[in-house]
């Protein structure tokens, strides 16, 4: 992912990028998570054709990026 992207990621205050884990950590429990940031990291994932999935702690796991780092 570039560079441009992570940062955009990064800015929401609930959720952060973790590049070695290749996952967008929720960094509140999952009955606390924020969903409209959630919703809105993933409307930014679909729009750069970035394929993911999600866990029960609402983490996003980015599975195929259509962009090499």
């Amino acid at each position: 992912m570039s560079e441009n992207l992570i940062a955009k990621l990064n800015s929401f205050n609930n959720y952060k990028y973790n590049h070695s884990l290749g996952k967008i950590i929720n960094l509140k429990s999952a009955k606390d998570a924020d969903l409209d940031e959630f919703l809105e990291i993933a409307n930014i994932l679909d729009r750069n054709f970035i394929k993911y999935s999600f866990s029960t702690n609402i983490d996003i796991t980015i599975v195929k990026s259509r962009r090499l780092d």
